[in-house]
């Protein structure tokens, strides 16, 4: 079965033994363009995603008097349908990696819209817990992943003012959906209401369409010029000679120039023989091919010396300059004929930690375990960077591209938007050292394109040794289900954090809209107070971004400034008792809590390192959908008991407290911000090797 599916996986793509083409198969980022078309869908489909999970508020006073349950178990199918489509994540980020935006958005719209079509005919509250909450929180999360996955797949430079206009759907969605629903209601019974939504969720459709895959930009093809033989050049200085001197002249001219193409021929067949017997002589030898030009020079490094991670400007080299063919499969290239075992010993690079290691090594030739004939050439911009091979026992988040084993790799995979380590980041790419650390944006692309090769070692997790699913499915879910960064005590608090605030986060967004209902406030006003809510959130997602980028002020003392106000509010909020205090009740929340949920990746990067967030994003997602879950059934039950819902929001405002204070012990000096404790060797190798020169490695 493992040979069977490991072929399968290689049948439609085709391996690579190069990283010089690396570059050539991974898609470059328009900034611009279609681009633009991909954010107006992303939009739409925030709209109708949070639009009307955020509204739901507005259904449960009607659901309560149809069915007679209590507040608790009402609000039951609303957290489903939001805590659902945050747990799906790991699981439909896997989707989208195989099977791309496109598909998966419009399944998920079909998908969310037979869930709303089969709860118009329920008849329980049982059963809108599996149709409404189950059935269309799946469904919405198959639309929101792809929507947010596919704007970082078109923008970098660009991405912060993309990624604000696509998720500003979410405060607009609340702002259209609010007084749509109460108007619908008054208008019609809430079963049509149902049917409306299933047919505006199949919009989702739509904008799925239009979420065109990104293709890598098609490499011209180059003629393969002939090179001139010594015939052509004979025939060329005859022809010249006949046009300025008669024939008789010209004949002479012939044969001198013959004579001395056959000299210089016979010179320089002697001087590569010389060249080539001095190579022999040299130890612990190995070829490098620059970047600036095409000629393959030779390199040496004593015993004990490393030149790992150097300019090539800086390493002892000899060139072969009487070589004229530029092509390495040409029978005069230095890296002709690979089957020959002593020239194929000469085109390796030797890979060392640093000169004191190596010179404390008892075999020069080896670097943990990984000897140097088995590592792939890779000079990139005038730095050396490691490869380790498939041999390798390190399978950390570094250890993929760019020190992974490319030989299984196919092209496609190249192209897939969850190996970008970036793809969930919504800030501006200048925030990230290692954009900073890189010449230019392709360089930095293909930088943070991680994919697993397929590593000689024995199954680690569940997911390595699942043989039923696709390799990047696969990949994704061990990426984004890794609990092992749980041992980061930084992700630790923040987890925590989130699995207190976000119960707290959906007791407005459940309860204010009936709470108004009992100060005597029409049904039509009650609703409003969610789209002001919805107004300020669209209006905080793009002031925090703007804050978090331009200005010089930490992401995470944002965060938790609006952590504390959120919970200042929901305390002040039963102390609100007439219709204006409410309104401003519900602006000033929509602002704090559009902080929150806007800074996560800048956060998490800036914390734990971009070559975490996929896996820490995942692991949030896991804890934010399961205390939407939980959270307002919770503060529903307090209801219930008390008979107030002052309690209820006493509650969440207490939730939003512990949240805040897990969050401000991150601002504690023995926490680090760089999360490098759990990085390994490898890891710790590739950050000093890609560090620019006149930046000190941080460790």
């Amino acid at each position: 079965m493992s040979s069977e599916r490991t072929k399968e996986r290689h049948e439609s793509g085709e391996s690579h033994d190069s990283t010089d083409s690396v570059g050539d198969f991974i898609p470059s980022p328009p900034d611009g363009g279609w681009g633009w078309v991909i954010v107006f869908s992303s939009l739409v489909c925030n709209i109708i995603v949070d639009g009307i999970g955020y509204a739901f508020g507005v259904l449960l006073p009607q659901w309560v008097e149809v069915f007679g349950e209590s507040q608790s178990k009402v609000s039951l199918v609303g957290s489903l349908l939001v805590g659902v489509y945050l747990c799906a994540g790991p699981v439909v980020s896997g989707l989208t990696n195989k099977f791309g935006c496109r598909l998966v958005a419009f399944s998920g719209s079909c998908l969310a819209s037979v869930g709303f079509l089969l709860a118009s005919f329920s008849s329980s509250i049982n059963v809108l817990m599996i149709t409404y909450g189950i059935l269309g929180g799946l469904g919405f999360g198959l639309i929101y992943l792809p929507a947010i996955v596919s704007v970082g797949f078109y923008f970098e430079k660009k991405r912060a003012i993309a990624t604000g206009i696509a998720v500003s759907g979410s405060g607009i969605g609340t702002f259209i959906f609010s007084p749509a629903n109460a108007a619908l209601l008054e208008s019609y019974d809430w079963k049509y209401m149902l049917m409306i939504h299933a047919g505006i969720i199949l919009n989702g459709c739509v904008c799925a369409m239009l979420m065109r895959p990104l293709e890598p930009p098609k490499r011209k093809k180059k003629k393969k010029v002939r090179e001139k033989t010594m015939i052509d050049r004979v025939k060329e200085k005859a022809i010249a000679s006949r046009k300025h001197v008669g024939e008789s002249e010209s004949s002479v001219q012939v044969v001198e120039s013959f004579a001395r193409l056959q000299e210089a021929k016979r010179r320089r067949e002697e001087r590569l023989k010389d060249d080539e017997s001095d190579v022999t002589s040299m130890p612990s030898a190995y070829f490098v091919k620059t970047r600036d030009s095409d000629r393959y020079k030779h390199s040496f490094s004593e015993a004990g010396e490393s030149y790992c991670g150097s300019p090539v400007s800086d390493i002892p080299k000899i060139t072969f300059t009487g070589t004229e063919n530029n092509d390495p499969s040409s029978p005069e290239s230095p890296r002709s004929e690979r089957s020959d075992d002593k020239r194929e010993s000469k085109e390796t690079i030797q890979e060392r930690p640093n000169e004191e290691e190596a010179a404390n090594k008892n075999d020069g030739n080896i670097l943990n375990g990984v000897y140097s004939h088995e590592v792939e050439p890779l000079i990139e911009n005038g730095y050396a960077k490691v490869v380790v091979p498939s041999q390798a026992r390190d399978y950390s988040s570094a250890a993929r591209l760019r020190i992974g084993s490319q030989h299984n790799i196919e092209k496609k995979d190249y192209a897939r938007p969850l190996y970008r380590q970036d793809i969930f980041y919504s800030g501006s790419v200048n925030r990230i050292p290692a954009y900073t650390s890189q010449p230019d944006m392709r360089s930095y692309i293909t930088s943070i394109t991680t994919i697993p090769g397929e590593l000689e070692i024995p199954p680690t997790s569940i997911w390595d040794s699942c043989t039923c699913l696709p390799k990047s499915i696969v990949d994704t879910l061990r990426d984004m289900l890794d609990f092992s960064l749980l041992k980061n005590s930084s992700f630790v608090l923040i987890c925590v954090g989130n699995l207190f605030a976000m119960v707290g986060f959906y007791v407005p967004f459940a309860y204010l809209v009936d709470h108004a209902l009992e100060q005597n406030v029409s049904k039509t006003d009650a609703a409003f107070l969610l789209s002001v809510i919805g107004i300020t959130n669209t209006i905080g997602r793009i002031l925090a971004g703007v804050i978090a980028d331009v200005t010089k002020v930490d992401a995470l003392v944002i965060n938790n400034v609006a952590l504390v106000l959120s919970a200042l509010l929901l305390f002040i909020e039963p102390f609100c008792t007439t219709y204006p205090l409410l309104v401003l009740f519900a602006a000033l929340y929509g602002l704090c809590v559009s902080a929150y949920i806007s800074l996560t990746s800048i956060i998490i990067c800036d914390i734990i390192g971009l070559e975490k967030l996929t896996n820490a994003f995942g692991l949030l997602t896991l804890a934010r959908g399961t205390s939407s879950i939980y959270g307002p059934p919770i503060a529903g039950a307090v209801r219930v008991a008390t008979e107030s819902y002052d309690y209820s929001f006493y509650l969440g405002g207490l939730m939003f407290a512990i949240g805040a204070a897990f969050h401000l012990v991150l601002h504690l000096p023995c926490f680090k911000r760089t999360g490098l404790e759990d990085l390994t060797e490898a890891d710790l190798i590739v950050r000093e090797i890609e560090q620019p020169k006149d930046q000190p490695v941080a460790v």
